[in-house]
């Protein structure tokens, strides 16, 4: 679940068409107008492969990752649009960040510091308190408009009063297209406010050094349960509409 992409002019067999469009502050981005979210992951994995492509012989680090969602009541399915990846080459020689080693292993005291780290995420997103975006990877370059619109799409379908907590899902070390190399962890969220149904997706967190973290890929999309009521959705079909 880390944020990849890259572009490709390739839009057969229906495949979605990605777009690629160099920047004028550096670097590129890639754009996807609309895809299913079962979709997104093959996006992004041939995305990706683009990025290398274009990169060459450096490598490819992914910065600022966004997209909105929606579900079509027609069919069931949640829909990404309007989906961005940045992403730049680099040569690894001059790199400064550094790769975990392959067999590097999380303490409990490592993944109860990252899930400490993440709930004091969540409590400021769903209060709206613009310290949550020092949390996150600059690259990800939030602005407060951006976070803004974070906490609109995080409360939007609540009815009452609750909470968001994260729950932890695994350590990855390294992982393929992640911003940077070391060790990362991925936590889905559980909301427990009335209004809401559930979530899809999760948070990508990256273990800076021993007690420091940061957001590395904030990827949530909340179903409302007004929506559930309407469609009647089983959880079958609630299941389907997470489907990445």
């Amino acid at each position: 679940m880390a944020g990849l992409v890259l572009a490709l002019l390739l839009a057969a067999a229906g495949e979605p068409a990605i777009r690629v469009e160099k920047l004028a502050e550096g670097g590129f981005s890639a754009d996807v107008a609309d895809i299913e979210a079962a979709r997104l992951t093959t996006t992004m994995e041939e995305v990706q492969r683009i990025a290398a492509q274009r990169c060459g012989k450096m490598k490819v680090r992914f910065g600022r990752y966004n997209f909105d969602s929606r579900v079509d009541t027609a069919r069931n399915v949640m829909m990404i649009e309007n989906l961005r990846q940045k992403f730049f080459c680099y040569d690894p020689a001059t790199d400064p960040y550094k790769p975990v080693p392959a067999d590097w292993k999380a303490s409990d005291a490592d993944t109860a510091a990252a899930t400490s780290f993440v709930t004091r995420f969540l409590d400021r997103l769903d209060r709206g308190d613009q310290a949550g975006i020092a949390m996150m990877d600059p690259l990800a370059e939030i602005t407060p408009k951006d976070w803004a619109n974070l906490h609109a799409g995080a409360t939007q379908f609540q009815t009452g009063d609750g909470s968001m907590t994260p729950q932890f899902v695994a350590w990855s070390n390294n992982p393929d297209g992640a911003a940077y190399p070391g060790a990362y962890v991925l936590f889905s969220v559980i909301d427990d406010h009335p209004g809401i149904a559930g979530t899809c997706g999760g948070i990508l967190v990256q273990r800076v050094r021993e007690g420091e973290y940061r957001i590395a890929q904030y990827d949530v999309q909340f179903i409302s349960q007004a929506l559930v009521n309407q469609q009647g959705l089983t959880g079958q079909q609630l299941d389907r509409l997470c489907q990445r």
